[in-house]
């Protein structure tokens, strides 16, 4: 008498499966970036200078509304602008990206197999090797400037993970959105501006928020924490903000929610381009 035995299955993890999948193919990611990085400065005559250039003018350009026109800030103020605007700009950035990330290559996803989140995070690579030219460009400015460097400084990776973190869900959700709703790319655009002025990217939390209202300012916005966290660790030499705690909660639930998202529509997303 056979006697038949049924192999238990366990239940798979999607997100999990989503990423094995990337890092099997990573060599597709690496190829993308690659060529991204390329297409930028193809046809520009100072070629990847640019990419010191771009945050080197942005600065120069808000120094001297702020510092020469409206004649606020202290000292500090241009190196406190830019370590929080190239950390903002690689949010940004990344999230313009996203959004069209997947439509934009409809010719590469209908020939080619590979796992779709590849193209949302190339993005998102590309906006991170921005911010490491901006961030050499900011080096010297930290001596001239006198930042003060401490043991604190050894934050910065965190911050720099708790940001991708946050931004790789955030992508991942655009990235499915954009490719149902064509309007997105416009709504993503204006709130990327609105969110640049209600962050403490131009002010300090300090300066311009009322002490009565900076709890609930931090809280209804997890980047202001991680704005000022940057700014601490990188030019005041102080630990970062108590409210980084904040971001990173909203950082991990938006990689997970995004992650979850972008898993459960993938096959759809061939269709849909």
């Amino acid at each position: 008498m056979r006697i038949a035995i049924h192999q238990r299955t366990w239940p798979t993890n999607p997100i999990l499966e989503q990423f094995q999948g990337i890092w099997q193919r990573r060599e597709v990611l690496f190829h993308l970036v690659r060529y991204e990085m390329k297409a930028e400065n193809k046809d520009k005559v100072l070629g990847f200078l640019w990419s010191f250039l771009n945050p080197l003018l942005l600065l120069g350009t808000y120094v001297v509304l702020v510092s020469i026109i409206f004649q606020r800030g202290g000292p500090q103020f241009p190196i406190l602008l830019f370590i929080a605007l190239l950390s903002w700009r690689w949010f940004a950035t990344s999230l313009s990206r996203a959004v069209n990330s997947v439509t934009s290559k409809v010719r590469l996803v209908q020939t080619v197999r590979f796992p779709l989140a590849i193209l949302p995070l190339t993005g998102i690579a590309v906006g991170f090797f921005d911010w490491l030219f901006g961030f050499l460009v900011l080096l010297p400015m930290l001596v001239v400037f006198e930042a003060t460097f401490s043991v604190h400084l050894l934050w910065l990776p965190v911050l720099l993970l708790i940001q991708l973190v946050g931004t790789i869900g955030a992508c991942l959700l655009c990235a499915v959105l954009g490719t149902y709703l064509m309007d997105l790319t416009n709504i993503i655009q204006f709130l990327i501006r609105l969110g640049m002025y209600m962050s403490p990217i131009l002010y300090s939390v300090g300066d311009r928020i009322p002490e009565d209202y900076q709890t609930l300012y931090m809280y209804v916005n997890p980047f202001a924490g991680l704005l000022e966290s940057y700014k601490n660790v990188v030019v005041l030499g102080s630990p970062p903000s108590e409210y980084v705690a904040v971001a990173a909660v909203m950082a991990v639930i938006v990689f997970f929610a995004g992650a979850w998202y972008f898993a459960r529509d993938e096959y759809k997303l061939v269709k849909a381009a």
